[in-house]
C-alpha cells in the first residue's frame, strides 16, 4: 500500500498489539534453554546462597546477554528491553531487571566466579556435541582503554584493562577468560589457562593436540607443559640473543622464496633452523625476512624478521606458517568481536569487579551466539559477525499470536531466506546434537 496523502493529514491511532522489534532475542533465549544453559546457571547458583526472592540469576544473566546481543552499549540500555512488552510476552517473563540491579549483580565477586564457571560448563557441553576429537587451543591478551580509577597503565603507556582469553578454534568459543588490570604482564596466566583447557577437553572426552599463541606464550614452562601433554605448539618466538645469533648465522643460500598459498609474496624470504631452549628441548624455527622499509638511527638492519617456533617436525613450512596465522581468524577475530560487536571495551564503573562482571557477560553473550551458529542455524551463517546476526536475526519485528489452541510466532517483513532460518532454528529445538 502506498501512502498517497501528506502525513499531516493522517490520523494517529494507538494500537495494543504486543509487537517487538527484537523477536530474535526470544529465539536466542529459548534455544539457550533448550541447550541446557538455564540448568547450568541454576545448578551453579544453587551451590551458594539461595536466591528465593526477586528476579532469579538465570534471568539476570540472560537479560545482560540480551542487552549486548541486541546492540546495547551501556548497562542503562537494559531499560530498552524492560519497556518492550512484546519481548516480555514472547519470553514468558513478567519483568526484566533494572540497570542498578544488573550492576549490583555483576559487582559481586562470587557471581562473576559463578558466571565464569557457567561459561566453562557451556563450552564443555558444546565439545561433547561435536564429532571432532582433536582440538586446537588459541590464547591471546586484549587491551581495553579506560579512564576509570581501577585501570592501570600497561606497556602501551595508556590506562587500560586487560582480558586474557583462550578459545577452542574448532568451536569458536571462549573457554578460558581472565580480566585484570592493564599493568599485568601478558605472559601471566597463560600456563594456567592452558592447563584448564586441557582439563576441559578431557572432561568432554576430547584432547587438545595443538596450541597457538603469540610471543607472550614463548616460555619454558609452557613448552614443558606442551611436551608433557603431547601437544604440538606453534608460537611466535621472541628475538632474544640466541635467536639473533641464529639469524646472523644464516648465509645467502639458506634463504628461499615463498611457495604454496604464499607464493605471491615475492618480498618475503624464509629459512628454517633448529634451536635449543634453556630446558634442553630442541625447537624447530621458521624465520621470515623482508626488506626494512624505513631504516633509521635506531634500527639500521637491512631486513625485518619474524620467527615462529614449533615442536612439530613433520609439518611443511608453508602449511606451518598458514596454520600459525590461522589464529588471526579465530582468537584475534574473537577479540575484535567482543570489543566492537558486544561492547566489552566499555567499563561501566570505577569498581574493578563490576567491570570484570560486565566483560564476563560479554564472553557469555559471544558463546551463546556461537552456540546458535553451531547447533541451531543452518551453517550458512558460520562467518556472520555479531552485527550481521543482529541485523538479520535478532532485531527483527514479530509477535506471539494465539489462535484457537495454538500459538504462532509471526515474523514480520523478512526475506524468504531469513524466514527459512527461523524455521530451521525451530526444527533444531529439542534435537541440537550433531
Amino acid at each position: 500500500m502506498k501512502l498517497t496523502v501528506n502525513l499531516s493529514k493522517v490520523e494517529l491511532k494507538r494500537g495494543k498489539d504486543s509487537i517487538t522489534g527484537r523477536i530474535g532475542l526470544s529465539w536466542v533465549t529459548h534455544c539457550a534453554e533448550d541447550f541446557g544453559l538455564r540448568k547450568i546457571v541454576e545448578k551453579e547458583y544453587a551451590k551458594g546462597k539461595k536466591h528465593s526472592r526477586g528476579i532469579p540469576p538465570w534471568k539476570k544473566v540472560m537479560s545482560g546477554m540480551m542487552m549486548m546481543l541486541s546492540g546495547g552499549e551501556r548497562v542503562e540500555d537494559v531499560e530498552v528491553l524492560r519497556a518492550d512488552e512484546g519481548l516480555l510476552e514472547s519470553l514468558g517473563w513478567e519483568e526484566i531487571n533494572c540497570p542498578d540491579t544488573m550492576l549490583n549483580f555483576i559487582g559481586k565477586k562470587r557471581n562473576n566466579a559463578r558466571n565464569r564457571k557457567v561459561n566453562e560448563e557451556m563450552v564443555i557441553e558444546s565439545l561433547r556435541r561435536i564429532k571432532t576429537e582433536e582440538l586446537t587451543y588459541d590464547n591471546d591478551a586484549t587491551y581495553l582503554d579506560s579512564n576509570k580509577k581501577s585501570a592501570k597503565y600497561s606497556y602501551q603507556k595508556r590506562k587500560q584493562f586487560s582480558g586474557l582469553i583462550g578459545s577452542i578454534a574448532n568451536l569458536g568459543m571462549i573457554n578460558t577468560v581472565e580480566y585484570r588490570a592493564g599493568n599485568k604482564s601478558p605472559q601471566t596466566g597463560i600456563l594456567n589457562q592452558l592447563r584448564k583447557a586441557i582439563g576441559q577437553a578431557k572432561k568432554a572426552g576430547k584432547r587438545i593436540t595443538k596450541f597457538r599463541s603469540d610471543s607472550a606464550a614463548y616460555q619454558d614452562k609452557i613448552i614443558t607443559e606442551c611436551e608433557k601433554s603431547g601437544i604440538n605448539w606453534y608460537i611466535t618466538v621472541d628475538r632474544n640473543e640466541g635467536i639473533k645469533k641464529l639469524i646472523s648465522g644464516r648465509v645467502v643460500t639458506d634463504w628461499r622464496t615463498m611457495y604454496g598459498e604464499s607464493k605471491e609474496r615475492h618480498d618475503i624470504q624464509w629459512s628454517q633452523a633448529e634451536y635449543v631452549v634453556s630446558k634442553g628441548y630442541k625447537v624447530r624455527v621458521l624465520i621470515l625476512r623482508w626488506k626494512n622499509p624505513s631504516p633509521d638511527l635506531f634500527n639500521t638492519e637491512s631486513y625485518c624478521y619474524h620467527v615462529i617456533g614449533t615442536n612439530d617436525w613433520e609439518i611443511d613450512p608453508m602449511k606451518w606458517l598458514e596454520f600459525h596465522n590461522g589464529r588471526m581468524g579465530t582468537i584475534e577475530h574473537i577479540n575484535k568481536e567482543i570489543k566492537r560487536g558486544l561492547g566489552c571495551d566499555y567499563t561501566p564503573s570505577h569498581e574493578f569487579e563490576k567491570n570484570r562482571g560486565y566483560f564476563i557477560l560479554g564472553v557469555l553473550a559471544h558463546n551463546v551466539l556461537q552456540m546458535m551458529k553451531l547447533f541451531y542455524f543452518d551453517g550458512a551463517q558460520k562467518l556472520w559477525t555479531i552485527k550481521t546476526v543482529r541485523h538479520y536475526f535478532i532485531n527483527v519485528c514479530g509477535k506471539i499470536v494465539k489462535s484457537g489452541r495454538k500459538f504462532y510466532c509471526q515474523i514480520v517483513n523478512v526475506p524468504d531466506k531469513i524466514f527459512a532460518l527461523f524455521r530451521h532454528c525451530k526444527s533444531r529445538l529439542g534435537q541440537c546434537y550433531y
